[in-house]
């Protein structure tokens, strides 16, 4: 892999990363409220604790007693047979904002004041008042009652009673200076209060509840909380560093001082009917040493909320699974090293997609797999076996943006690379279209062969691969009725072995005219003066000739070529073995030798490349030379030119289904005889 592209790639992941982490810093509350809502959903609190009752008004209840607001005798009455069953703590979830509208002033307040006697109004007024009766059923029961934060200004906390709470709370918890609670007497009288506040999150779905606010300079305790503790034995709580601390226990929590509990969807076990607690109709045990809450749930009431669990829940329920998830430890807590532990698995896969990516370690994009893949299941494992709350959507999302860049990386370096090879195809084929047309022209056509020669007969073949090579053939007549000929092929391929081509055939004719017959000579000049050029990586092999037209002899020399063949008149084929010597442009000064053969009327010597015999099909058969005799055999008598074609279209279609690879040259020299053989 190219610098280029490892760098291209290295960008590509490291800002897809840096995209993950910006979207999981925006998106992060979304994301961790979809997944931990999701763990609640598919593994919810099993509801078979019961430490906590609920007494419920529900719509029996306000039926057969009469509608809300009851008479506060009978709410006195309620509480009194709550506390016969001797429970831990009642927590009562409803505000009694407004005196007993049945009170006696308040009675009276309906007649005008000659409708009665002064002395029946007396006996009125001396009867007990129902908020006073109330009042003195919460003194002596262990009652908590509900208080909510409030933006009314009529309600300040100027001459509230508070319960404080020792120690150093949270940076952002909530703050008050306006409380809603019930009427003076009925608040003082209660020996505990609690903030019921269980504000939803931006989505409206309510996960928490506080632990603790600060109203005005004191810290107060939660409603759950506060009943929690009264059952625990009344051991008052303490902000520690580690959590608030209660008896032996510490109760983590949110930088909000807030309480994110385990929930389920459904309490109805533990619920019983305002009306059966009124009729005496349940089992004191049921509520002995208990914490019972008491709220109202009948048709009408506000106070639903939407959890994760359930999309209407009546608080009282919210609250009532609080104070159990603080008396069992069914909390959820989200660990000052949950961030890290995140951002650390976010920082491996980055760099083991990286390393795959960059081709370092290929393998390593399996455990990175696994890893994403295990993320969620141990996420899902820590909340349900240790309540923790880890957000395996931070490096899911962080390597995922990773993912995308290098996936896009990639498409646009492979889209780079197809241009450039597309580009650089096209140059190629024109450089060997280039080179084609030099290679073609460079050689004598069929009509100027059939010209050469006496008594002779001269065909050949060039046909150039796609990828052009360096064969070429030439044919010249000499003094004293001789002809020249030679075959040649130049390694290499494409313009640049055409060009040298053209070079070698060009040295070869001028030496072969200029040398007067001397053919070792003129062979050791054409080397000579290839071996001057300056392009050390090329070199050619050649086989040239002479024929004698008036006898038929022939002198050759082969430099490094494949052995020509001889086709004889009755049609037999054999390989004219030369001694031969080395490449051209191997050795200056190498002592290429003549070698003479004598032709017989009617013979035909063949001279072919190694594009004949190392052509292939589709099955990678190579042609080979027993196939090129084969097809001359079976061309005995023909002309020279026919001869020539045949082989080359024998070798074409040997080849059908592929591309050939070299070029393929045949030149084919055929001997008519003497004039007496006329």
């Amino acid at each position: 892999m190219q610098p280029k592209t490892k760098r291209a790639i290295t960008a590509a992941v490291l800002a897809g990363a840096l995209i993950g982490v910006v979207i999981s810093v925006f998106g992060g509350e979304f994301q961790r409220r979809l997944v931990f809502d999701s763990w609640q959903q598919w593994a919810p609190r099993s509801n078979t604790s019961d430490d906590v009752v609920v007494v419920m008004i529900d719509d029996e209840s306000v039926r057969k007693k009469g509608q809300w607001p009851w008479r506060r005798t009978d709410v006195a009455a309620l509480i009194e047979n709550i506390a016969i069953a001797q429970p831990a703590a009642i927590g009562v979830d409803i505000f009694f904002v407004e005196p007993d509208r049945l009170d006696p002033k308040n009675f009276l307040a309906l007649y005008n004041e000659d409708a009665l006697a002064p002395a029946t109004r007396d006996r009125v007024l001396e009867l007990p008042g129902g908020d006073q009766y109330l009042a003195s059923v919460i003194e002596e029961a262990p009652t908590v009652l509900a208080r909510v934060t409030t933006t009314d200004k009529t309600r300040g906390i100027g001459e509230l009673t508070f319960e404080s709470i020792e120690g150093k709370p949270p940076e952002g918890i909530a703050k008050a200076d306006y409380l809603l609670t019930s009427i003076k007497l009925l608040d003082d009288a209660a020996p505990a209060r609690g903030v019921v506040d269980g504000p939803p999150d931006a989505d409206g779905i309510v996960r928490r509840v506080p632990l603790s606010i600060i109203a005005g300079e004191t810290t107060i305790a939660g409603f759950a909380l506060q009943i929690a503790t009264m059952t625990r034995g009344g051991e008052p709580p303490e902000w520690t560093e580690d959590g608030l601390k209660l008896g032996e226990t510490i109760i983590p929590s949110d930088t909000s001082a807030n309480l994110e509990f385990k929930m389920t969807p459904e309490w109805d076990a533990n619920v019983i009917t305002a009306l059966d607690v009124l009729n005496g109709k349940f089992n004191v045990e049921e509520m002995q040493g208990k914490a019972v809450i008491v709220g109202f749930g009948a048709t009408g009431t506000t106070d639903i909320v939407a959890t994760p669990v359930a999309s209407e829940m009546q608080g009282t329920l919210v609250q009532a699974q609080a104070v159990d998830a603080i008396l069992n430890g069914h909390w959820l807590s989200r660990p000052g090293w949950a961030q890290a532990l995140e951002l650390a698995f976010a920082l491996a896969l980055v760099a083991m997609l990286l390393a795959g990516g960059l081709g370092i370690a290929k393998w390593l994009f399996v455990p990175a797999g696994v890893l994403a893949a295990a993320l969620p299941i141990g996420s899902f494992v820590a909340y349900d076996s240790a309540g923790l709350l880890i957000d395996p959507a931070r490096p899911l999302i962080i390597a995922l943006c990773a993912v995308i860049a290098l996936v896009l990386v990639r498409y646009a370096l492979t889209f780079a690379e197809l241009v450039e090879k597309r580009i650089v195809t096209a140059e190629q084929e024109k450089e060997n279209e280039s080179a084609r047309k030099l290679q073609l022209t460079m050689v004598p056509s069929a009509a100027r062969l059939a010209k050469l020669g006496t008594r002779t007969e001269i065909g050949a073949v060039l046909e150039p691969a796609k990828s052009v090579g360096g064969d070429f053939y030439d044919a010249m007549e000499l003094e004293g009725n001789r002809l020249a000929f030679l075959v040649g092929d130049v390694s290499g391929k494409g313009l640049r072995a055409a060009l040298f081509m053209a070079l070698s055939k060009s040295v070869s004719k001028n030496n072969l005219l200029r040398s007067s017959g001397d053919l070792e000579a003129a062979v050791r000049q054409v080397n000579a003066d290839l071996m001057a050029e300056e392009d050390e990586e090329m070199d050619l092999t050649m086989l040239v000739g002479v024929i004698d037209c008036s006898t038929g002899q022939i002198e050759m020399v082969n430099a490094g070529h494949e052995d020509p063949m001889l086709v004889k008149t009755d049609g037999s084929v054999e390989v004219v073995k030369m001694r031969g010597g080395l490449r051209l442009r191997t050795l200056d000064d190498f002592p290429y030798s003549v070698e003479t053969i004598q032709l017989q009327a009617g013979e035909t010597l063949v001279i072919i490349t190694d594009g004949a015999t190392d052509a292939m099909n589709i099955k990678e058969d190579r042609f080979g030379l027993e196939r090129v005799m084969d097809a001359l055999g079976s061309g005995g008598g023909k002309s020279a030119p026919d001869q020539a074609k045949a082989i080359a279209s024998k070798v074409r279609a040997f080849e059908r289904g592929t591309d050939p690879a070299d070029d393929l040259t045949i030149l084919a020299l055929r001997y008519l005889g003497n004039d007496t053989d006329d």
